[in-house]
């Protein structure tokens, strides 16, 4: 008489699960050893590699900070010629660096100080579209409104500097960006809209220095 057939327990189920997986594996292993050896081979390469890259990069970025310290101290000294210099060698050689896209910025500024407006407005906007650096960036916006003014673009200028305002609404620059806003914008024959920014001002920065002047300005257009 045939014996019932012996039910296995989980525990013998999980361990044959095991032994099927670890015999798959093995298989695999066999039949493509010559990968999986390029494959363990390779890991400790690209670690090796990406720890070289690190080292390579945090000198270049030490480097380009050496560097536009030197700029800064004659950029302070207002020695704006020998800034530019050294800042064009910083932005072109560290390219990539945070000491480099700090560099664009300074190198707009040395421009705008020389009066070179267009040059200042080519590289405030270099800034902008390279620079992960959010606390320059509403000067940078800044920086290209001014340059739109100095050169005469006073609509421009106005909404550049209404930009800057409302993507920095919390900062401390915004009241007076909305106050140039208004400004440009009355100096473009855009009375309307400079009446509308500068009411704006007036009530949602009842309590900054500037409300003084711009309700003067308000009755100066309406008057």
């Amino acid at each position: 008489m045939l014996k019932p057939r012996k039910r296995l327990t989980k525990r013998q189920i999980k361990e044959d699960k095991f032994v099927t997986l670890y015999f798959k594996i093995q298989n695999f292993v066999s039949q493509n050893s010559r990968y999986v050896l390029w494959g363990l081979i390779g890991i400790p390469v690209v670690i090796f590699a990406s720890f070289v890259i690190s080292k390579i990069q945090k000198g270049k970025e030490q480097d380009a900070n050496i560097e536009l310290s030197k700029a800064r101290i004659e950029y302070f000294a207002e020695n704006h010629e020998t800034a530019i210099s050294t800042l064009n060698n910083l932005v072109e050689k560290y390219s990539g660096t945070k000491a480099g896209e700090k560099g664009l910025y300074y190198l707009a500024n040395a421009h705008y100080m020389s009066k070179n407006f267009d040059k200042a407005d080519e590289y405030f906007r270099k800034f902008l579209k390279e620079s992960s650096d959010s606390d320059l960036t509403v000067s940078a916006l800044a920086g290209v409104a001014a340059c739109l003014e100095e050169k005469g673009d006073f609509f421009a200028a106005a909404e550049a500097y209404k930009e800057a305002a409302d993507r920095y609404r919390d900062g401390f620059m915004a009241p007076q960006n909305l106050y140039d806003s208004a400004r440009c914008f009355s100096l473009s024959g855009k009375t309307k809209e400079a009446a509308g920014v500068l009411t704006k001002l007036i009530e949602k920065y009842s309590g900054s220095q500037i409300k003084n002047e711009a309700e003067i300005l308000l009755a100066e257009l309406n008057s």
